[in-house]
């Protein structure tokens, strides 16, 4: 009886485990609130001063691009109190997320059919290196989430004249948050020529006009000379071997599992990191010879294969030229770990081979094991995720409702200020 209630309620009861999770990463967040660097300073900064109209179309032209979501964030923020402020916009960064584990879970779709691999992929996206502190629960960073939430919104399994208008919104949304889910077009392009369905032409149609728009503030800004300068730059050797440290090696084993081989077995980095190339071509091309010879497992899967391949190639891509400096860690590494490891997980749901099944298995527990010990205390970040003589926000605030032009501290401290007149 326990066991089919159980059985019957299990998506439920694994989203409700995935809330108590998110809380135990940082309780003080979702308690108390915070504002982290330029989701305050900048985006609930025009809010306050500036007013909805400002602030909604408000573009940071350093950037590059429209950032919707943290405008929305800031403008919904600011409708409330300064003492809750920061809090409403903390859980509005939460949307995206939660939004993703529903699609998970409760949506029918081309690329997880299976209970046990929805879960696995849940705790891969929530307990993973990638999903670093710095992109923890604030707004300015939600574009990533945007991005995965698009790409599971595309393997969606749709009626051919049914419309879901939420569908629509997060394209929508998705497309004015940042620049990554632009990158996606393709995929949805090819996603309505092979099934022609009125809810993909619409997806296609929304996407379209966000890239379009994107691209033309992403020109503008940097013909205007306002881009940051650090921004759309050649690929030289050290990005490349940053890229492969923090992509396909962190993304499996996690930073401080990584550090370890690296800086103590290894006296030589990048000799290590070049054997680490060597090792991921390898691996690659032995892919490549498995699916020629395995045509018919291909062939089955190839519009799911070709979407993650060249969603993997075309962020990498991006965050290389992209990334401020000759770094792809952090926020740069996210979304191509993210495809990197999903496209490992879909290898070992149609793989035949019992070897490359287990072998792709152990990897993607070792990435949830080594991102689960780093989730909380465990991280060289862990001041974006506690409070470690943080600035209290309800002190700050009361010195600014005393002195107007005192200047709030705020995350990461110590920092960053949001000044407010």
């Amino acid at each position: 009886m326990i066991y089919r209630i159980i059985n019957n309620r299990k998506k439920e009861i694994l989203f409700f485990v995935l809330l108590l999770i998110i809380f135990y990463r940082s309780p003080y967040i979702l308690l108390h609130g915070r504002f982290m660097a330029e989701e305050g300073s900048t985006y609930f900064a025009n809010a306050y001063k500036y007013g909805f109209y400002y602030s909604f179309f408000f573009v940071d032209y350093a950037s590059g691009y429209l950032n919707l979501w943290a405008n929305i964030s800031g403008i919904i923020a600011n409708i409330f109190t300064l003492k809750l402020a920061p809090l409403i916009s903390n859980y509005l960064a939460l949307v995206p997320k939660l939004l993703i584990f529903y699609f998970i879970l409760y949506k029918d779709s081309y690329l997880i059919d299976k209970f046990q691999y929805k879960l696995l992929l849940c705790l891969l996206i929530l307990l993973s290196p990638f999903n670093v502190p710095e992109i923890w629960l604030n707004s300015i960073n939600s574009q990533i989430f945007f991005c995965i939430l698009s790409f599971l919104v595309v393997f969606n399994k749709n009626e051919k004249k049914d419309i879901n208008y939420l569908n629509l919104l997060i394209i929508l949304l998705a497309g004015f948050t940042g620049v990554y889910t632009c990158v996606l077009l393709p995929i949805f392009f090819f996603k309505y020529l092979k099934f022609k369905t009125l809810q993909d032409k619409y997806n296609l149609i929304i996407l379209i006009f966000c890239t379009i728009s994107q691209f033309i503030l992403v020109v503008f800004s940097k013909l205007s000379s306002a881009l940051y300068e650090g921004k759309l730059h050649a690929v030289d050797i050290s990005l490349i071997y940053s890229y492969f440290y923090n992509v396909p090696v962190k993304a499996f084993l996690g930073r401080n599992l990584s550090q370890f081989i690296f800086y103590n077995l290894n006296n030589n980095v990048q000799l290590a990191l070049f054997l680490i190339c060597i090792l991921s071509l390898l691996i690659a091309a032995y892919l490549i010879y498995y699916f020629k010879k395995n045509k018919k497992v291909f062939n089955r899967n190839k519009f799911i294969f070709n979407s993650l391949l060249y969603s993997f190639f075309s962020i990498s891509l991006l965050v290389l030229i992209g990334g401020v400096g000759e770094y792809v860690g952090g926020r740069y590494a996210v979304l191509p770990s993210f495809y990197l490891i999903t496209l490992a997980l879909c290898l070992a749901i149609i793989t035949n081979n019992l070897n490359l099944k287990i072998f792709l298995h152990l990897i993607l527990f070792i990435s949830i094991l080594s991102g689960a010990y780093e989730f909380k205390n465990n991280n060289k970040y862990k001041k974006y995720l506690i409070c470690m003589d943080c600035p209290n926000w309800s002190s700050e605030v009361e010195k600014f409702d005393k002195n107007n032009n005192y200047e709030m501290k705020i995350w990461p401290y110590p920092q960053k200020w949001l000044k407010l007149n």
